[in-house]
């Protein structure tokens, strides 16, 4: 009902804003990595965006221009991102570069984007600190670390009853290492202590196990990116690590299918949606998905992709004109967007949304819905 909704909504547009005369379709970038190890998370973002471009332009464009993504792939190497993003910021008559869902690439992205006064706009990237590092033309669609870390951490503490936890941290990337310094200071704040840490690099061949007192763990909470979760997880449980493994959104990723049916038990995961949860707006989104795309949704990502081309479209259609400055006015005011990840707003002076977080969990194939997280 709610894609009904939207679309009724651009025709609405349509009809009381008059088309920009000459001018036939908004540009906006995406970057993504489509190939390479980082695929597996950001290319269901794009497909997600598809889904959000193809509803809009049926239903009449935004303000009666049609909508246009001009894709680029990352590669997941950090020098192409770059390259891409100076490439798309180039162009004649773009609005704004879209995508990402790693801290890192966007880090890499992102200046020649917001340095030549162009939207930015990360669909999956959770570091909070990233909008004061590139300035007012950038923007998250996804919440921050810190917010999720406080979910993952609130749960494990007070669902799971632990209070003994070993943390796992790969230190080669931002994201991992933002995700673990918040959830440890909010696990220690309900009353849990840290028994142990390790650190490792992505990519790692070997990954360093706990010891000692570790072994008295009832808990572990892993920070990896989506290509080293199965491996870790595998080598856990060879150990005998049986403790319940809690992890952030690096683990909402098709990969963790690839763990032995014996060792794919008590994993939980913070993530952006849980595709199973009830909520009609989620069921119809992955309704939506399937019939355009053959299969449902392979993550949550997919969904903050399609949420951040109707937060754009949105934004243009309240600034009356596609440029970047009206658009960022327009989307710095946001209150009360309500996307499939969740219903949000932008608090005065910040570009980091307050939204709920979804707690999944994952037993040998099945990701399934356990609770939502208030922002509060």
């Amino acid at each position: 009902m709610w894609f009904r909704m939207a679309v009724c909504l651009l025709l609405t547009a349509v009809l009381s804003v008059p088309a920009f005369a000459g001018e036939k379709t908004i540009k906006v970038g995406v970057l993504y990595n489509l190939t390479g190890d980082m695929a597996a998370i950001d290319r269901p973002g794009l497909h997600g965006m598809e889904l959000a471009k193809d509803i809009i332009n049926s239903g009449g464009g935004i303000s009666g221009r049609k909508l246009s993504l001009v894709i680029s792939d990352c590669r997941s190497d950090l020098e192409s991102a770059a390259i891409a993003a100076e490439a798309l910021a180039g162009q004649d008559d773009i609005l704004a570069v879209i995508g990402l869902n790693d801290t890192d690439y966007v880090m890499a992205a992102a200046p020649a984007v917001t340095d030549k006064n162009i939207l930015f706009i990360t669909s999956g990237a959770t570091m909070q600190n990233l909008p004061y590092m590139y300035g007012k033309y950038f923007f998250m669609t996804a919440f921050g670390d810190n917010m999720q870390a406080r979910a993952v951490a609130k749960f494990a503490k007070r669902r799971l009853d632990t209070s003994r936890c070993f943390v796992g941290t790969d230190i080669a990337n931002e994201f991992t290492k933002a995700l673990s310094k918040y959830f440890k200071r909010r696990y220690r704040k309900y009353g849990g202590s840290i028994v142990d840490e390790v650190w490792y690099n992505s990519g790692a061949e070997k990954y360093p196990l706990p010891k000692g007192g570790a072994k008295d763990a009832d808990l572990i909470f892993m920070s990896s990116i989506p290509p080293d979760a199965p491996g870790y997880i595998t080598e856990l449980r060879k150990a005998g690590f049986d403790q319940p493994i809690v992890s952030g959104d690096g683990f909402d990723t098709p990969g963790l299918l690839e763990i032995p049916a014996e060792y794919a038990h008590s994993i939980y995961f913070a993530t952006h949606v849980a595709l199973d949860n009830p909520d009609p707006i989620v069921q119809e989104f992955v309704d939506s998905y399937a019939r355009m795309f053959g299969k449902n949704p392979e993550s949550g990502f997919a969904a903050l992709g399609y949420d951040t081309v109707m937060l754009l479209a949105q934004a243009v259609e309240k600034a009356g004109i596609a440029k970047p400055e009206p658009v960022r006015k327009a989307l710095s005011a946001t209150a009360g967007f309500r996307g499939v990840t969740g219903e949000f707003s932008y608090p005065e002076g910040m570009r980091v949304p307050v939204k709920t977080v979804d707690i999944v969990k994952y037993v040998n194939g099945t990701f399934s819905f356990v609770e939502q997280v208030s922002p509060n």
